[in-house]
């Protein structure tokens, strides 16, 4: 153990890199799930072979499993995020993501710092897009194809106030499209706001599997008055940005995104 490791300071930074890399991949994930490109039907749920891509302007994505990569470089205003995810290459292999550390994700942009978001699960049906979605460098690391697909600037703000059940607030201008009759899971907080789970993670938990999320409410830690609940609606469930998007994160690292309020 270094000098700095086993200093009050070092103690310090290590926690302040907790904060930074545990926000970075709220912020992120919320921002941009999967780049809102185009594809067709996803595979059935469990199905971990790639979708093909389509030119209808749907991303097809339940159950379906993709990992990120977050080189993250530093300005006096805060850290700023790149995006690269594997959505639209590969289902982020199991043995080549357990393979793959932060040191060489570290040395490949050369930064001090990364997230490694991952593996996560889709839940909505269909991704629908609607505005400009950054498609760029394409990277190979340690057998895993990753794409970029945006940048994130984060406030030191976010970093101070990240915490399971705290909403944050993203830029986003995406739908998620819940089919009829498929099982959605939400957070419902004591003033009534719901939250609909858009993806739920194998971080906390490495053998968590969709099969587990209508159960899951008596293993969270929840706040106070509030309650998880699974929910099959009739009719399909639209979730729309909007260009703002109100995201919670659970203890397990499930992201939740807010139901607007009906409009009048």
């Amino acid at each position: 153990m270094g000098l700095l490791q086993a200093s009050p300071l070092g103690g310090a930074m290590s926690a302040l890199r907790a904060r930074v890399l545990a926000a970075s991949a709220l912020l992120v994930l919320a921002a941009a799930p999967a780049g809102a490109q185009t594809a067709a039907p996803a595979p059935e749920a469990g199905n971990t072979q790639e979708a093909s891509m389509s030119g209808n302007g749907k991303l097809a994505m339940r159950d379906r499993r993709y990992c990120e990569i977050l080189p993250l470089s530093f300005s006096l205003t805060g850290p700023t995020a790149s995006v690269y995810n594997t959505v639209g290459h590969d289902d982020c292999p199991e043995d080549l993501w357990e393979k793959l550390t932060e040191a060489a994700v570290r040395d490949r942009f050369d930064v001090y710092m990364v997230v490694m978001n991952g593996p996560r699960y889709f839940i909505m049906d269909t991704i629908l897009g609607s505005g400009a979605t950054m498609n760029g460098d394409v990277v190979e690391i340690g057998g895993i194809t990753f794409e970029k697909r945006a940048e994130v600037a984060l406030s030191w703000m976010d970093i101070i106030r990240q915490a399971p059940y705290t909403e944050t607030t993203v830029d986003r201008d995406t739908v998620y499209r819940f089919d009829a009759g498929k099982p959605v899971f939400e957070l419902t907080a004591p003033d009534g706001a719901v939250y609909v789970m858009q993806s739920y993670a194998r971080i906390v938990d490495k053998t968590l599997s969709f099969a587990d999320l209508p159960n899951l409410g008596a293993r969270l830690k929840l706040p106070k008055g509030w309650t998880y609940a699974e929910r099959v609606p009739q009719t399909d469930l639209l979730l729309s940005a909007g260009g703002k998007a109100t995201v919670i994160q659970d203890d397990f690292k499930n992201t939740y995104q807010k139901v607007a309020p009906a409009t009048p």
